[in-house]
């Protein structure tokens, strides 16, 4: 049955749900940086990709101080803090843009980066608590909804004042970055006054727990379990592809296809809005089809798509590796339905170390860097393509749970709560 939250949390929700808007345009912008830094600095494509290595790997490192700072001050306490060091971190760049200086782009990103996650960890329980427990689903597949509108909008407004169709100086390149930076600044500002203005029922600060308690022992289990640990490498495989993707696809364009950065910079925003359409056909669709068959689906047409690419590179070959935004919009939901798939009371310790492999966003864009640097540019595709064939394996046979791997479990695992097929 389908609970419709009252009018007050139906205004909270989209208000709260503005604030994965905010992160989706910060990331997306921060994406953005890595070619045209390259440009502007005239770095390696190992150099520039640090911009993305410290973005993706950041969440490793702050998602637990988030937790901790929650379980201090609260969530509405943790939120503000967030959106301040989100501004903070888009008035460094400023500076850094002034003076033209890389490095200190580089210590501006870290502290975007470590607001992102830390409006990641502080928002999602949120909307998760902001009505009933049974449209909890509902209401983080609409907020992820708004967050994909922003990674799709913020490439569209910050293309126009980077990549100029006119000869620059290096001073006047960097300068660029100011006013998209700028409108981000006053955008995260207003929305910090407006949530502290308007009323929201925040979740109630978590409590301590202890373990002293000899009756309820502090019980931790080793996950045993195959098909787990095949999804976190799945996991791992996703973030990486997706993120290298995007992060070298205006390299690819204006290499061999022939395009010029201002017009590669354009295919950005479809790449990104293809997740995001795919993301909504995907919320139908798995009512009716098995999710797991449109993920093999997913799985082969990005492969295809990737591999000619890489053997054809051509304009034509860009713009399939743009439609890799559309095979990518299902994969993180049903490959991580998958691997928690039966794990029963180690579900919570599962959610986490699925969430640290997406460092695979960090790590295998530094590898194609690294190859770019010594190759052409088409030919470090092929990291993307032996990801999606990693997983077109798991999607097929390493999703399966062996009968000695099966635990019971009295908690609504993430398959039913999202109503997916995944026989």
């Amino acid at each position: 049955m389908k609970i419709k939250p009252t009018l007050n949390h139906t205004h909270s929700l989209w208000l709260i749900s503005l604030v994965p808007l905010i992160w989706g345009m910060l990331t997306a912008t921060t994406n953005l940086l890595v070619p045209y830094l390259k440009d502007v600095y005239s770095l390696s494509y190992t150099q520039s990709i640090w911009v993305q290595v410290i973005f993706s790997s950041t969440p490793i490192l702050a998602s637990l101080p988030t937790a901790a700072l929650i379980g201090r001050i609260g969530f509405k306490s943790s939120l503000q803090l967030s959106l301040i060091c989100s501004a903070l971190g888009c008035l460094l760049i400023l500076p850094a843009g002034a003076y033209a200086s890389y490095t200190a782009t580089l210590v501006a990103i870290s502290v975007v980066a470590v607001a992102v996650t830390a409006l990641q960890v502080v928002t999602n329980p949120i909307i998760a608590d902001l009505g009933p427990e049974a449209g909890a689903s509902q209401r983080l597949t609409f907020s992820s909804t708004v967050n994909a509108l922003g990674v799709t909008l913020a490439p569209m407004l910050a293309a126009g004042f980077l990549f100029r169709s006119y000869e620059q100086t290096t001073a006047e390149q960097a300068n660029n970055v100011l006013i998209p930076f700028i409108s981000l600044t006053v955008l995260v500002t207003i929305m910090s006054f407006a949530l502290r203005k308007m009323p929201i029922a925040y979740p109630a600060m978590p409590a301590t727990r202890h373990s002293n308690d000899p009756s309820k022992p502090n019980r931790i289990m080793a996950i045993k379990q195959r098909h787990f640990w095949l999804g976190v490498i799945a996991i791992f495989c996703y973030t990486g592809a997706e993120v290298s993707t995007g992060t070298f696809l205006i390299s690819y364009l204006s290499n061999a296809g022939g395009m010029s950065f201002a017009e590669a910079s354009r295919y950005i925003a479809i790449y990104w809005a293809g997740a995001m359409i795919g993301r909504l056909i995907g919320t139908v669709l798995f009512l009716k089809i098995n999710a797991r068959k449109i993920l093999i689906l997913n799985t082969v047409l990005a492969a295809c798509f990737a591999l000619t690419a890489i053997l054809l590179p051509s304009r034509s070959g860009g713009l399939l590796l743009v439609s890799l935004g559309l095979c990518h919009s299902i994969m993180y939901p049903v490959i991580f339905s998958l691997a928690v798939k039966n794990l029963g009371d180690n579900m919570a310790k599962a959610t986490g170390i699925l969430v640290m492999a997406g460092c695979g966003g960090a790590i295998l864009p530094f590898a194609q860097a690294l190859l770019a640097d010594r190759l052409f540019i088409a030919d470090t595709f092929w990291l993307g393509f032996g990801c999606y064939a990693f997983i077109l394996f798991y999607a097929t046979v390493g999703f399966r749970v062996s009968a000695s791997g099966s635990t019971k479990s009295n908690s609504t695992t993430v398959m039913q709560t999202h109503q997916i097929d995944l026989k």
